[in-house]
């Protein structure tokens, strides 16, 4: 594990966001406003996209722990002004693209039944 990053999730559980609801709108408002401009930020689009998509599934039963890590590393992308400001040019959402691979990295298991139990084929993970 990360202690960094950890550090980080931790501080995005504490917020009151527990509401799956209130997450979907923030996401889908952020996703409309991000261009895919650089290599990363295209891997970062298809990360989030990833972790949305489990998370929302009502048919799998994501564990616990990959919920609050999917639901805080969510909610550290949909806010802007994180540890590097998503408007700053080439790096703004360096930060953001971290934490979402060490969240796919670290539920990878999750990840990885998920797509063993549900069977699905996910174009763009949407």
């Amino acid at each position: 594990m990360n202690p960094k990053m950890e550090k980080v999730l931790e501080k995005f559980k504490t917020y009151d966001y527990t509401d799956l609801e209130k997450l979907k709108e923030a996401f889908q408002r952020k996703m409309d406003g991000i261009a895919p401009t650089m290599e990363y930020v295209r891997n970062m689009i298809l990360d989030a996209k990833l972790i949305y998509r489990i998370l929302i599934d009502e048919e799998f039963d994501l564990s616990e722990k990959a919920r609050e890590d999917f639901m805080a590393a969510l909610w550290y992308l949909v806010e802007s002004k994180d540890r590097i400001p998503d408007w700053i040019p080439i790096i703004g959402y360096w930060d953001d693209y971290k934490l979402l691979k060490y969240v796919k990295e670290k539920h990878s298991e999750e990840i990885e039944r998920y797509f063993e139990t549900t069977k699905y084929f996910i174009a763009n993970y949407f």
